[in-house]
């Protein structure tokens, strides 16, 4: 039996399947290149997760992630344990998480201690002993919607990037001209103090 005539076609057969192959590959990867894109946007884990500072508004240099997202502190949260634990509460306030023993790096004028606090099987970042989240309500980098919301236990507040203490992260503490201010004043024997904020 003959079979030289179906060699071409055999041939033909197998470079037909090996551009197919080739095609599928190609695809993927372009599929996948903003897939990742997307992923590495977000900010909110990562195996590397960069601290920066940025002016937001009236309320001066606020702490950011990579992305430039502004982070908040929850008031109930100030000695590091951490009060956001429902899913409710963790869908409206992502925190920004890192895989242990994951290295933090603090851009200039991040000057607070940067450090974490398990979270599950990952590390949450913490700024001046503050556990730092994101909110989903701002729409983009340098946001401030969340500033003041009462919710989940406590109130949120914006943490400032110059901080470099406890009591002075949350940007509650700052006034408009990016200072806090204190005034006493007495009055009948009663002395009566007040912080200066927005």
């Amino acid at each position: 039996m003959d079979t030289s005539s179906s060699r071409p076609s055999t041939r033909r057969g197998r470079r037909i399947m090996a551009l197919g192959v080739v095609a599928a590959a190609a695809i993927s990867a372009v599929v996948m290149v903003p897939l990742l894109a997307a992923a590495q946007q977000t900010g909110h884990s990562s195996s590397k997760s960069t601290l920066q500072e940025r002016k937001v508004g009236k309320y001066g240099e606020v702490l950011t992630n990579s992305a430039g997202y502004s982070l908040y502190v929850l008031s109930t949260e100030q000695k590091g344990k951490l009060h956001c634990t429902s899913s409710s509460c963790l869908g409206g306030w992502p925190p920004l998480l890192i895989g242990k023993n994951a290295m933090i790096s603090a851009g200039p004028g991040v000057v607070g201690k940067v450090s974490h606090v398990a979270r599950g099987s990952k590390w949450q970042v913490t700024y001046n002993g503050w556990p730092v989240y994101t909110f989903v309500g701002d729409s983009g980098p340098a946001g401030s919607k969340g500033e003041k919301i009462v919710a989940f236990g406590g109130t949120w507040y914006l943490a400032r990037a110059t901080a470099t203490t406890n009591s002075t992260t949350p940007a509650k503490t700052m006034a408009s001209g990016g200072t806090a201010t204190t005034t006493t004043t007495t009055s009948g024997g009663v002395t009566t103090t007040t912080t200066g904020g927005y």
